[in-house]
């Protein structure tokens, strides 16, 4: 069943240049809201943003030059909060479970695809609690992605893969998953891991 998408509130409100705001609208409706539909089951009602349009320099880039937030092109957000309340946070999330992770590299992934500039946990000590989006116009025509995105099945496989090795058991999302999150697939297993037990200890 597809679900149409529906818009996410920005908070706190926040002064951007037009051509971003529609880059957002599409980043959202194309990518942001078909990922939390997959990995949660539910969309995404608010994007928490901690800076937007500000007048400032690049941190963290080693160089002097005016950041795009100056212009007020330039987005970081934080973290998203789902319509059933859920929230997931871009700092704790990133090396979370594997439905955060998945999520939130899917969110990157399709970022990339949208905007000129995408920087996320990873690429620096500056990005280490955000994504960082903008649309920097460069003469080269590079478009900057970093770390490398990966898509959300690759990551959350990684995820469940280091947790199998660090327990010795398949991650089935009752672990390790803040607030109980699971895919129907990690229910469902978990659900036929139960049953299993149950008729073995009659």
């Amino acid at each position: 069943m597809v679900t149409a998408s529906t818009p996410a509130a920005l908070s706190p409100t926040a002064t951007l240049a037009c051509p971003l705001v529609s880059a957002l609208d599409r980043w959202v409706a194309e990518g942001v809201q078909p990922a939390a539909q997959k990995w949660f089951g539910s969309q995404v009602a608010t994007i928490k943003q901690i800076s937007a349009y500000s007048c400032r320099g690049m941190v963290g880039a080693g160089i002097s030059h005016v950041s795009e937030h100056a212009f007020g092109n330039a987005l970081d957000v934080a973290g998203f909060v789902l319509a059933d309340g859920r929230k997931i946070s871009v700092k704790d999330g990133w090396r979370g479970s594997p439905e955060e992770q998945g999520f939130l590299h899917d969110v990157q992934l399709y970022a990339c695809e949208t905007f000129t500039t995408v920087l996320a946990p990873g690429y620096n000590a500056a990005h280490y609690d955000h994504i960082h989006v903008d649309l920097m116009r460069r003469a080269s025509g590079r478009r900057p992605c970093r770390p490398d995105a990966i898509s959300g099945e690759v990551a959350a496989a990684k995820a469940r893969s280091m947790y199998a090795a660090k327990h010795g058991r398949e991650y089935t999302g009752s672990i390790g998953a803040k607030g109980g999150r699971m895919t129907p697939e990690s229910k469902a297993r978990q659900n036929r891991a139960k049953t299993a037990t149950s008729t073995t200890t009659r």
